[in-house]
C-alpha cells in the first residue's frame, strides 16, 4: 500500500535536513529558514495542504519549528543515545555509576554534561506507592536531576526510594552520593538483583514544553525503572522524562552461542 503523499514529502524533507542538503537555494543546516509553503508546493508539485501536513509531522519530530510570521526554521538538535543496558542489575565489578555513564556518553560526543540536583522527602502518591509496594502517604526520599548538554535541558530524572531503604543506606540527605546510589545501597546490603524497564511516550505537558524549550508537537519519552533485590525488596523507582527530539533509547540483545552454553 502506497504511503500518503504528505508522508512521502515529509520523508524527503527529513532526509534533506539530516544530510544538510540544499533545497531551493537554502542549505538545510540548524537555524536555516525553510522556503515558504507556496515555494515548497511548487517545487514538489504538491498541494499546499499536503505540504502543511508534511511540515506538521517534521515539527512533531522536532526537526523544524515555526516562529510566527518570521517563518519556519530547521531546528535540529544532535541526538543522544540512551542505552537501556546502562540500567542493569548491580555487579560487583562495576566501576562507574549510571550517572557517570551518562556523562561519559555526552563527553564522548564532544559535548559538555551538567546537572541540577534537587532533594526532598514527601508522602508517596498512590501511583508511586503502588510501584514501590508501600502504603499511600508513606514517606519516600526523592532525588531529582535535571540534566543538561551544553547548557540545553536534556532530560529530567526523578528517583523515589522507600524511606526505610533510603535511611538505612544514607540516601536521606540533600547531598551528592559520590559512588552513586546503586553502589551505596549495595554496600549496605541492598543489592539490586533485577531492573524492570518500561518505556512509553506521550505529548509533552505545558511545563515540559517550557522546561525543555520544545517545538509544538514534540512528544516526550517516559523511561521507568523499578529495581528489586533478590529477596524481593523494591529499592527504587526511577522515572526519566526525555524529549523525543534529542534522545533515542536503544537496547542490544546478546545471544548466547552453543559454546557459551
Amino acid at each position: 500500500m502506497a504511503e500518503p503523499k504528505y508522508r512521502e514529502l515529509a520523508d524527503e524533507l527529513e532526509a534533506a535536513i539530516k544530510s544538510e542538503a540544499t533545497l531551493l537555494g537554502v542549505t538545510l543546516v540548524d537555524g536555516a529558514k525553510l522556503p515558504t509553503e507556496p515555494e515548497l508546493a511548487e517545487h514538489f508539485q504538491a498541494a499546499r495542504g499536503t505540504v502543511r501536513q508534511a511540515l506538521a509531522g517534521l515539527a512533531a519530530e522536532g526537526l523544524i519549528e515555526t516562529r510566527g510570521r518570521a517563518g519556519t526554521f530547521v531546528r535540529r538538535l544532535p541526538m543522544l543515545e540512551y542505552n537501556v543496558d546502562s540500567e542493569r542489575p548491580f555487579r560487583k565489578d562495576d566501576t562507574v555509576s549510571v550517572s557517570d555513564t551518562w556523562s561519559s556518553v555526552v563527553e564522548a560526543s564532544g559535548r559538555e554534561p551538567s546537572q541540577d540536583f534537587k532533594f526532598r522527602i514527601e508522602p508517596a502518591s498512590a501511583t508511586v506507592a503502588a510501584r514501590l509496594n508501600i502504603q499511600p502517604n508513606d514517606l519516600v526520599v526523592v532525588r531529582e536531576m535535571l540534566r543538561f548538554v551544553d547548557d540545553t535541558p536534556w532530560s529530567d530524572q526523578t528517583t523515589y526510594y522507600p524511606y526505610d531503604v533510603a535511611k538505612a543506606c544514607g540516601l536521606d540527605v540533600p547531598t551528592d552520593i559520590p559512588e552513586g546510589t546503586v553502589r551505596r545501597m549495595a554496600a549496605r546490603g541492598y543489592v539490586e538483583h533485577r531492573v524492570q524497564h518500561e518505556i512509553s511516550s506521550r505529548p509533552a505537558s505545558i511545563d515540559e514544553r517550557r522546561r525543555f524549550n520544545l517545538a509544538p508537537g514534540v512528544s516526550v519519552l517516559l523511561f521507568r525503572r523499578l529495581a528489586v533485590t533478590e529477596s524481593g525488596t523494591i529499592t527504587r523507582l526511577t522515572v526519566e522524562i526525555l524529549p523525543a527530539d534529542r534522545n533515542v533509547i536503544t537496547h542490544v540483545t546478546q545471544h548466547r552461542t552453543e559454546v557459551d552454553q
